[in-house]
């Protein structure tokens, strides 16, 4: 058993964007996106995972294949990784997301901390 606190991963982004990573194995990637006020994460997808997204703090729109969807604070959201998306913070605070990804994508670069 572990406990952990996304408190602890939630941080205001240098750059744009920063991941915090939370946990990872060979089935599940589970981090923290901090996204500053008007920014964005650009359009990608996540191969054959399944993407749970729960915004924890802040509003925006998550879109998927082109399609802007709003959130705000206690919305869950999940994707299918073939899913184009692409995270825009419209708040005027950082938004914060907390993400699953499971099964974890083949490249390593995603089980990884980055400041974009």
């Amino acid at each position: 058993m572990e406990k952990y606190s996304i408190e602890n991963y939630m941080v205001n982004p240098d750059e744009k964007v920063a991941k915090r990573v939370i946990y990872s194995d060979e089935n599940t990637l589970a981090f923290v996106l901090n996204i500053s006020p008007g920014n964005s994460l650009p359009e990608h997808t996540h191969f054959d995972s399944t993407l749970l997204i729960e915004v924890i703090e802040g509003s925006g729109n998550i879109n998927v294949d082109g399609e802007p969807i709003n959130v705000e604070e206690n919305d869950l959201m999940k994707l299918d990784g073939q899913e184009v998306m692409s995270v825009d913070n419209t708040g005027d605070k950082t938004l914060v997301l907390y993400v699953t990804i499971s099964p974890l994508p083949p490249e390593d670069r995603y089980a990884k901390n980055a400041d974009l």
